[in-house]
């Protein structure tokens, strides 16, 4: 099982990845579902609020048809506000840290194709 430590370097990497998203990838405002995801109520405990934000962006089905999020979006409305609300997570207080590690691996693996295959798209 990961320590909150690893989790905290996973949301380490999150960040500079989203920090790094090209001008290729939209900027989300209010309107898109980021901002309204992270802005609903939350659960009975900090984990069911993780697992309902993170299910209702990244889960399989929020996927394109090439495979990709939809909900990828760069800024402070976008994936700022989402590393926002990792960073403030105590990763102690009853999370299952290791469906955690997989929901933010999987976040990660997205970030680093998107930002390959805009960064391959320039190159062109």
């Amino acid at each position: 099982m990961p320590s909150s430590a690893a989790i905290k370097q996973l949301v380490k990497e999150i960040t500079a990845l989203s920090l790094s998203l090209s001008d290729a990838v939209l900027k989300a405002s209010k309107d898109d579902k980021i901002w309204s995801v992270m802005n609903t109520e939350e659960g009975e405990t900090p984990h069911e609020t993780f697992n309902c934000h993170f299910d209702a962006l990244f889960r399989e089905d929020c996927h394109d048809s090439r495979g990709h999020l939809h909900h990828l979006q760069q800024g402070k409305h976008g994936m700022g506000l989402v590393v926002s609300y990792l960073l403030k997570i105590d990763w102690t207080a009853g999370f299952l840290l290791d469906l955690v590690e997989l929901k933010l691996q999987c976040l990660i693996s997205e970030l680093k194709v998107c930002r390959c295959i805009l960064d391959s798209s320039f190159a062109m």
